[in-house]
C-alpha cells in the first residue's frame, strides 16, 4: 500500500501535493482529478495516486499497463498562469522524473521525446498532460517494482527493481519528483530546452516519425526556441514537430 505520511514527509513544496486522495483502485487518476475538479472537489496542486489503475491511458490512445502495488500511478492538476507552460510542461515533466529517479537510486535514465523515461532503450516510464478548463492535469506512470511484465511489452519494458534488484521506495520517489516539478516551474523555457537535451537518449541519432500518415526516418537534432522537437530529413531539410510519438 502506498503510504501518504511517507510521501508527505519527503514533500518540500508550496503548492503542489500537499492535497492528495489516495485510492486502493481506480480506472484512470488522470480521469479521477478532472471528475473532482468539475465537481469542486480539487484545485490546482492537488494529485490523486492509486495502488492499482486498471484502465490507464497512454499518448494516442494507447494503454498503460501498471501492476497493483508495484508501479506509481498518480495524477495532479496545475492552473495555466506560469510563462509557457504550454511549451515548458511536456519537457520539465520528464527532466523532473530523472531527477527524482536519480536522487532516489542513482540510477540516471535518459528521455525519449517528448517525455518518455528510458533506460538502457526499455521503456520504465510515460506522461500523459491534458490541458482542460485552462488546467493542465499530468498523469505519471512509472514502473518501479516489477519484477515481469505482459508478453507483448516484456521485451521493451524495463523496472527500477530489475535494474537495482532490490525494492524502491514509491513514496519517497514520487515527493522528489514534484519536489523538481514545482522548482523547474519557474525556470526559464530556454533553461528547460538546455537541460531537457543534456537528458535526451537520442540526440543526432536516427528516429522515425508519422507524418501526414507516412512513416519518415530523419536525424534528431535537438529542440528549437519553442521547445519542438527538429528533425532533419534527408540531406537538407529541417522539420519541427510539436506533438506525437517517435520511434527510434
Amino acid at each position: 500500500m502506498f503510504l501518504i505520511s511517507a510521501f508527505s514527509s519527503n514533500l518540500s513544496t508550496n503548492k503542489i501535493g500537499h492535497n492528495i486522495k489516495y485510492l486502493e483502485s481506480i480506472d484512470s487518476t488522470n480521469t479521477e482529478i478532472y471528475r473532482m475538479f468539475k465537481n469542486n472537489e480539487a484545485q490546482s496542486g492537488d494529485i490523486v495516486i492509486t495502488d492499482n489503475q486498471n484502465s490507464g491511458r497512454g499518448r494516442r490512445g494507447d494503454s498503460w499497463y501498471s501492476q497493483p502495488n508495484k508501479s506509481i500511478t498518480t495524477s495532479f492538476i496545475i492552473k495555466n498562469n506560469y510563462n509557457n507552460l504550454d511549451k515548458k510542461l511536456p519537457l520539465l515533466i520528464g527532466i523532473a522524473i530523472i531527477k527524482g529517479i536519480q536522487q532516489s537510486t542513482k540510477i540516471l535514465c535518459d528521455l525519449k521525446w517528448p517525455n518518455d523515461i528510458m533506460y538502457q532503450s526499455k521503456k520504465i516510464g510515460g506522461v500523459l498532460i491534458e490541458k482542460k478548463d485552462n488546467h493542465y492535469i499530468i498523469g505519471l506512470g512509472l514502473n518501479i517494482n516489477e519484477t515481469k511484465f505482459e508478453k507483448s511489452i516484456q521485451d521493451s519494458t524495463m523496472s527500477l527493481k530489475l535494474i537495482l534488484n532490490r525494492t524502491i521506495e514509491r513514496e519517497s520517489l514520487l515527493a522528489y519528483i514534484i519536489n523538481h516539478f514545482e522548482i523547474l516551474l519557474d525556470k526559464s523555457l530556454d533553461s528547460i530546452i538546455n537541460l531537457w537535451e543534456s537528458f535526451c537518449g537520442h540526440l543526432n541519432q536516427t528516429v522515425y516519425f508519422h507524418d501526414s500518415k507516412k512513416l519518415i526516418d530523419g536525424k534528431f537534432l535537438g529542440l528549437n526556441k519553442n521547445g519542438e522537437a527538429n528533425i532533419k530529413i534527408g540531406g537538407q531539410e529541417i522539420k519541427s514537430i510539436h506533438s506525437g510519438v517517435i520511434k527510434l
